[in-house]
């Protein structure tokens, strides 16, 4: 039998290891300095019936006070007019409300750009003060973070070290715990600035409930443990234009882009780089209008090879992140595959169609709901021709109203009002307006399409 003692005297030592603190003892005044890039934001959503508060964490990246906020931290599908009420609070929480403005989205990054109204306040401070550094596997970092309003935004610091890194196709910082809330910076021993937590990682889990065995996916979304790089974060601030914010954006037209296998790379003679199977080139847009057809195999951007990533589908967001730092009428030029031939193409850049966030809503009160109008994603996700684009979307149902009780749902895409085709959004609102006014009416007719079926909807208003 082999002797424990051994082991017990290798986890004493491990344990002596551990108890040491290799972190300086100035890091609470390392971590209240940093805790100053940090502005707390509130914000109000106007909804159709009511008001949802919200409120995320953003850096200050100038002495201006322009401030970067995580893209998923600020819903991207409200009108930029729905969001209301905009402050920033310090570190810890004082009391005092900094009124903020919303300038808009960057694009190529995602990110949501906002400043203070005034000069930058008194006692905040730009991430740019302090030095910058990059972080390998294994080097010991802490993060700073804020508690939530109850507790009066009191900034935290959390450590640990780095487990890995890695480029998807940004080089992101993992960490094996979780480091600061996401949207809030990490920083090395030194203090120097290291990354930009981003939104938190799925964990799986195994849960077994009596003799059920089930696999769950968790998320804590207060704590992130993975971080964009300095370098990868500085990159994408150098390169945003401030005038260009919610302006045009760059787009070719290409829909369902994925990987090819290693075993195609091979077969095809690229098994020493990536390719993208391009499976569906968009009618009239800038890569039907260049030649790309359906299927083919993207290889060469720019004339540079796609380069391997692991996992092999990190190659297309790094696709679209060459075309997102593009400008509508800037030439892309792309080498494919098809069939057995090596094809160039010379792919005009052209300006993106409306989102969601830009599109057109009007809320019928009386009728109960709100209709958005028909966006190219909305027939794409349809798999319609051009000409089949049309109508409106319902984006809104108010709960307990006729409407409801007859059916209609969020989503469902309306083809006829009242028996009669609609051929644009313009026609549903004016065919809804006509119903909307009629105090005599007592009911409504809509044909919807719903998951590929029409039904009817029949509403009563009396």
């Amino acid at each position: 039998m082999r002797s424990i003692f051994p082991i017990l005297a290798a986890c004493c030592l491990a344990n002596a290891g551990l108890s040491a603190d290799p972190f300086p003892a100035n890091l609470n005044e390392l971590a209240i300095a940093r805790s100053k890039t940090i502005v707390a934001l509130e914000f109000v959503i106007e909804r159709e019936l009511d008001r949802q508060e919200g409120y995320t964490y953003g850096l200050i990246v100038d002495e201006e006070g322009t401030i970067v906020v995580l893209e998923s931290m600020i819903p991207s599908w409200i009108p930029v007019e729905k969001l209301k009420n905009i402050v920033g609070f310090a570190l810890p929480h004082d009391d005092e409300e900094y009124p903020l403005v919303y300038l808009g989205k960057d694009y190529p990054s995602g990110w949501h750009l906002l400043a203070f109204k005034d000069e930058l306040p008194e006692g905040f401070k730009s991430i740019t003060a302090f030095d910058r550094a990059i972080v390998n596997m294994g080097d010991l970092v802490f993060g700073v973070g804020g508690v939530g309003k109850e507790m009066g935004f009191d900034p935290f610091v959390l450590t640990g070290r780095v487990a890995m890194t890695k480029r998807m196709p940004d080089r992101q910082i993992i960490m094996r715990d979780d480091i600061a809330n996401p949207g809030a910076p990490v920083f090395n021993v030194a203090g120097a600035f290291v990354g930009w937590t981003t939104d938190s990682l799925s964990f799986k889990r195994i849960m077994n409930v009596g003799r059920e065995t089930l696999n769950i996916t968790m998320t804590n979304p207060e704590e992130s443990s993975v971080a964009l790089s300095s370098e990868d974060f500085f990159d994408y601030l150098d390169n945003i234009d401030k005038d260009n914010l919610d302006g045009p954006r760059p787009w070719i037209g290409v829909s369902g882009m994925q990987p090819i296998d290693p075993e195609v790379a091979k077969y095809l003679g690229i098994e020493n780089q990536a390719g993208i199977v391009l499976s569906e080139i968009l009618e009239a847009s800038p890569s039907s209008d260049a030649g790309l057809e359906n299927n083919d195999i993207l290889i060469t951007v720019d004339g540079k090879s796609l380069p391997q990533f692991r996992p092999d589908y990190t190659v297309t967001p790094y696709f679209q992140k060459l075309i997102r730092r593009k400008k509508p009428g800037d030439n892309l030029s792309v080498e494919v595959i098809r069939g057995e031939e090596h094809k160039t193409f010379d792919i005009v850049v052209g300006a993106g169609p409306k989102n969601i966030r830009e599109a057109d809503y009007r809320f019928y009160e009386k009728l109960g709901f709100t209709v958005r109008e028909f966006l190219l994603t909305d027939g794409i996700r349809r798999r319609l021709s051009k000409e089949e684009m049309n109508g409106a979307i319902v984006n809104f149902v108010r709960r307990s109203s006729a409407v409801e009780t007859a059916g209609l749902r969020n989503g469902d895409w309306i083809k006829q009002v009242e028996g009669q085709v609609v051929n644009s959004y313009g026609d549903v609102l004016d065919l809804l307006d006509l119903v909307e006014l009629d105090e005599e009416r007592s009911e409504f007719v809509l044909l919807v399409e719903r998951n590929n079926e029409t039904s009817f909807v029949r509403a009563q208003l009396k």
